[in-house]
């Protein structure tokens, strides 16, 4: 029997699993085959909601998927404490105790960490949105915010990315509706414009993404470094501070290095190396997708952005190409060029582009939403989190003409009371 071992269980190692599943499912109905997925965690987060999350529109549970139901018995929750490469075999820590599992074939999609290594302070200070269960703490303390009479605060976020400017306007639309006191949110971005991957091709939206930033009152800083977070501040490069009290990193990721894997080959930022076929160089039977691996873009050469939906394709390449191996057939290289980028921002209103055309506002949100709830894990998930999303629409969408109907009703001229904007679009 042959045995594929998965580590990890994100986009790419789902995608992966699944794709093996679906290509040799004979041959695990026999035996022949064995497919197991190992994970930390028992499930699954998809951050394609953290701006709604953040923002009070969606509870955390509705970003995560239970991954046993998924599985089934090919799941293993557990931590793998060290790989021997050459006898093909981890060591897998588990509620049970520790174990040794073969693997005839490994792919390691493991994703990626917060930089806690690169921003001094960080760990002890600051707050991030990546890992679910900060996440749920990050929430947790806005809530407290929100129901505390509070004294005015500062909110400092980190990125200028597409998730800190989503991080920044669903922040300031949060604090705008609630009572929580006044509360200031500053953008920090080491770029000289906001959204640097949109630039130039898409700078129609780009540009009105940092208008609906300053439109929300959000305080720019672009092309500033972060140089410290502190307890109650956060240094800049530069010299200058700026007081904080929450600072929320959202740029940058790093990696962690199994051990037993420093042989492997990477690049500068910590990347395993593979090939066009998603085999690590130099291996025959390792191979790598997902934010851990640089990937070559079938264009330019250079490693693939590394995002969800990248880190999707490559785990369906994955799973199809050691498919194919384990048939004796040849493989084929990774040739997904992309679709395009979206974020949500404050109102439901977003900025998306596919295939290379611009959409802002309302649409641009609708468009976001359909597509991420189409690529989530589960379709019972998805459709809850649509569910959601449309009933907090029409609460807000009704709320808003109710109190138009309030303003015209007090007024005894001729001028017209304001209107819901339904279009998204800034009139």
């Amino acid at each position: 029997m042959r045995r594929v071992v998965i580590l990890g269980g994100g986009y790419a190692g789902l995608h992966a699993f699944s794709a093996l599943q679906s290509r040799l499912r004979a041959l695990v109905a026999r035996g022949d085959v064995e497919l197991i997925l190992v994970s930390r965690d028992g499930h699954h987060t998809y951050h394609g909601w953290t701006g709604e999350v953040l923002a009070g529109d969606l509870p955390v549970a509705s970003t995560l998927t239970a991954l046993a139901p998924l599985l089934g018995r090919s799941f293993m929750q557990g931590e793998v404490v060290s790989a021997d490469l050459a006898g093909r075999t981890l060591k897998v820590k588990t509620a049970e105790g520790q174990q040794d599992l073969r693997f005839d074939h490994l792919v390691i999609a493991a994703g990626s960490v917060d930089p806690f290594d690169r921003i001094p302070g960080l760990a002890e200070h600051g707050w991030c949105v990546k890992d679910c269960e900060d996440m749920q703490s990050l929430v947790g303390r806005l809530d407290g915010w929100t129901a505390a009479a509070a004294r005015t605060r500062n909110v400092v976020v980190v990125g200028g990315g597409l998730a800190g400017v989503e991080t920044a306007s669903a922040l300031a639309a949060r604090f705008g509706r609630s009572r929580a006191g006044k509360v200031n949110i500053h953008l920090v971005s080491s770029s000289e414009q906001l959204l640097p991957t949109l630039r130039p091709d898409f700078n129609h939206i780009a540009e009105t993404a940092t208008r609906t930033l300053v439109e929300q009152g959000v305080q720019l800083h672009q092309g500033k470094r972060v140089a410290r977070i502190g307890e109650d501040q956060v240094e800049l490069a530069d010299g200058r501070t700026l007081a904080s009290d929450l600072s929320v990193v959202a740029a940058g990721v790093s990696f962690r290095v199994l051990p037993g894997t420093e042989s492997l080959p990477r690049n500068a930022a910590g990347q395993v190396i593979v090939n066009d076929d998603l085999r690590v160089r130099g291996s025959y039977n390792i191979w790598a997708a997902g934010d851990i691996a640089a990937v070559p873009h079938p264009d330019t050469g250079e490693p693939c952005p590394a995002n969800a939906l990248w880190a999707m394709k490559q785990g369906d390449c994955v799973g199809r190409n050691i498919a194919r191996s384990i048939r004796g057939q040849s493989v084929r290289g990774f040739n997904f060029r992309g679709l395009g980028q979206a974020a949500g921002l404050a109102g439901q209103r977003g900025i998306t582009e596919l295939y290379r055309l611009q959409f802002t506002g309302r649409l641009a949100w609708v468009i976001r939403v359909l597509f991420f709830a189409w690529y989530m894990p589960s379709r019972r998930g998805a459709l809850s989190v649509v569910a959601q999303l449309s009933k907090h629409s029409w609460n807000a969408m009704i709320g808003a003409v109710s109190r138009g109907g309030h303003a015209a009703s007090g007024q005894t001229t001729d001028v017209q009371a304001p209107v819901a904007n339904l279009s998204g679009r800034p009139r």
